[in-house]
């Protein structure tokens, strides 16, 4: 039952009326008053849940709903400092009632493990990750990445004297982790064929485990109850050749990635082999900040909270827009960076032809004065006594030197032909063929006989 104080509303004094009457005056300042009687519905009114709107005031966009009583009060904004390339428009959503309960959700982290990748850490690729927002952290499976989360919101909210209470089922109804990994599956492909990657990735596993853990803490002089619940998603495929060797063109000449301990164990992604990467998240982090004595009561609520969240399709929208300029942006680097090496490859080898001509200039100058002067030689020695057994010794001398032979072709002409061929063979045209095969060519070709 309430009592209800009945005033004027020109003078503010109290009214004297039993309802029976429609017009009556104020016994206070002498208005005359009409009594309008409306109906009433009988019961309490409802505590309903109704579709609750979270909205980023600053930017005037929607970021997500659920169903809660409106005894919570919402409150939502978009993370840009917290963007990925998994989660490129980040959002955190929380409400809070009167009692100093409050249930918050994130988006949740990515990250990539490319601790079997060592080559892949190269200036080409940490380019790549900095326009893709791609951050690196080791694999944890969803004990390991609980525990690593509560301690940092431990630490964040500067709270004491904290312990484990228990794990619970992930608070969503009709929850399925097959239906949700089946999910997951799909979401991988439709990115593979996306980014034009389906059929690059060998040796895909796929990874999901939700977690929900109950800790108390004190905070100040009051003791909390506190719920962090998520899916954690990982997808690990191994890189093709082109891309381990270096990873097109930038990483063979850049810094190795520290070899730390991967947090992959057996049954999760654990004895991976070499070039293997593990692209792992937590799909959106639910939490439950509620004094201890309202856990039970309140949790209902926070059940109800996880299980109707909805993320607005706006976001998903912008999401995979800033995806798509992100590959666009690392294509056109990749494409300014193979452009780029190959100017160095093509000045290369115009260096190269310019140092090979020199040396091809050189050599034939010497073989030119050489000859020259070997033939100059032979023919005063010939033309003054013939061939004598010192002209013949002269005459090997040199060609030891220089690395030849002298064969007597079929015109009565000679030729110096390389001492790397013991076969050699001319014909009437005046060409020479050299060989190591036994086999007789035929046809035209004579062989010749070395003197």
């Amino acid at each position: 039952m309430s009592i209800e104080v009945i005033k004027c509303p020109a003078c503010g004094g109290t009214l004297d009326c039993d309802g029976s009457v429609e017009f009556f005056k104020c016994g206070h300042c002498g208005n005359t008053l009409r009594l309008k009687i409306t109906s009433r519905p009988a019961g309490p009114v409802s505590t309903e849940p109704s579709r609750m709107k979270f909205f980023d005031t600053a930017l005037n966009i929607p970021l997500a709903s659920c169903e809660l009583p409106d005894t919570y009060t919402p409150n939502g904004a978009v993370m840009p400092e917290a963007a990925s390339n998994t989660y490129p428009m980040p959002i955190r959503c929380g409400v809070a009632n009167k009692s100093g309960t409050a249930f918050s959700f994130f988006t949740g982290e990515a990250y990539s493990d490319d601790t079997k990748c060592p080559m892949i850490s190269g200036p080409y690729s940490t380019e790549v990750n900095r326009i893709s927002k791609i951050h690196f952290k080791p694999f944890m499976d969803a004990e390991m990445f609980s525990n690593y989360y509560i301690n940092e919101l431990l630490t964040t909210g500067k709270m004491t004297n904290a312990w484990f209470i228990e794990k619970r089922p992930f608070p969503a109804e009709g929850y399925s982790r097959e239906a949700a990994l089946e999910g997951f599956i799909r979401l991988k492909k439709f990115d593979a064929q996306r980014e034009g990657m389906a059929g690059a990735a060998a040796g895909k596993m796929y990874y999901l485990e939700e977690s929900c853990k109950v800790y108390e803490a004190d905070i100040g002089n009051m003791t909390f109850r506190i719920v962090v619940a998520f899916i954690l998603r990982g997808f690990r495929y191994q890189v093709p050749s082109m891309y381990s060797m270096g990873n097109v063109f930038g990483g063979i000449f850049g810094q190795r990635r520290p070899q730390v301990s991967n947090g992959a164990k057996p049954g999760t992604f654990g004895d991976m082999p070499d070039n293997t990467v593990i692209e792992w998240s937590s799909n959106g982090m639910f939490n439950m900040f509620c004094p201890k004595e309202r856990f039970d009561e309140d949790y209902k609520d926070f059940v109800r909270f996880v299980s109707t969240f909805r993320v607005d399709p706006y976001i998903t929208r912008e999401s995979i827009g800033i995806q798509d300029r992100m590959m666009m942006e690392v294509a056109r680097y990749t494409q300014k960076n193979i452009d780029q090496q190959n100017k160095n490859f093509q000045m290369m080898q115009e260096a190269n032809k310019t140092l090979q001509d020199a040396f091809d200039s050189a050599n034939q100058a010497w073989w030119d004065r050489s000859n020259a002067h070997h033939a100059q030689v032979m023919a005063s020695s010939r033309s003054t006594f013939g061939e004598t057994s010192s002209d013949r010794i002269s005459r090997l001398q040199s060609e030891a030197i220089r690395g030849v032979n002298t064969y007597e072709r079929e015109d009565g002409s000679t030729v110096e032909v390389s001492v790397d061929y013991d076969h050699v063979y001319s014909n009437k045209l005046g060409d020479t063929l050299a060989t190591n095969s036994s086999f007789e060519p035929g046809g035209n070709w004579e062989q010749t006989r070395k003197i």
